[in-house]
């Protein structure tokens, strides 16, 4: 026998086990798993039966995904100095001029305008990385999940335009993957917890901050679920109200 080509057989055979096991625990590729048509069907009448209207299609796939590091932006530094040539102070949080009126609550930038701005040109920021959301405004996306925190909101007011602004800063996310529940799971877990519901109106897939005034954290994976006009975040891991 040739024990040094053993020996190399034996290594590569280890490593390559090795490899896969750690792949497998990390879930580092997303599975291809999708609800059937059986179980939407099932549960469209399960819902019918309880007098509960579904006004929005059911999103099928089953997500593999882990929690997303995220930094939310607070000071708008950049957007001040386009707008006013000038920072303003971190303890100043309000800013008048003849043209604009802006205000920072909380991370979120209010400015209102006597004139209509695209939005996007007027805040410096890509229109790529923002999705239309089911009320009209836009929502922040990272490699294609929305982070329903990062919002840019457009509001008509009389003879003046509001503009609501609210950035996060997408870090990393995280390596080991874990499955989260079904769009399904997602609803009928808000319905056990939430009573009185009549209709559900719309169901997304994102990414969500529990602590909005956090400086530094994580983004919890998420079904954002629009029902009777009120927006519920349903954990997707724990399947709990947020």
């Amino acid at each position: 026998m040739n024990w040094a080509k053993a020996k190399t057989t034996a290594i590569v055979v280890f490593f390559l086990i090795s490899v896969f096991l750690v792949i497998k625990y990390l879930n580092l590729f997303p599975k291809e798993e999708t609800l059937t048509d059986q179980q939407i069907n099932m549960a469209k009448s399960i819902l019918s039966q309880n007098s509960i209207k579904l006004s929005c299609s059911i999103d099928r796939k089953i997500y593999y995904v882990s929690k997303l590091g995220v930094a939310i932006e607070s000071k708008y530094d950049n957007i001040v100095t386009k707008l006013f040539g000038k920072r303003v102070d971190r303890y100043q949080n309000e800013f008048e001029s003849s043209i604009y009126h802006l205000k920072i609550v909380n991370q979120t930038l209010f400015l209102e305008s006597k004139y209509y701005q695209d939005p996007f040109e007027l805040f410096d920021i890509k229109r790529g990385d923002y999705i239309k959301d089911y009320d009209g405004s836009f929502v922040q996306v990272y490699k294609g999940y929305p982070i329903f925190d990062g919002r840019l909101t457009v509001k008509e007011q009389g003879s003046s335009t509001l503009y609501i602004f609210t950035r996060v800063n997408p870090r990393r996310f995280e390596i080991k993957r874990s499955r989260a529940i079904s769009a399904l799971e997602a609803i009928f877990n808000l319905l056990n917890q939430q009573r009185g519901i009549k209709e559900i109106q719309n169901i997304k897939f994102g990414f969500y901050l529990k602590d909005f005034n956090i400086i530094q954290g994580q983004a919890i994976p998420v079904w954002r679920i629009v029902a009777d006009g009120n927006v519920y975040y349903i954990n997707g891991f724990t399947g709990m109200l947020e």
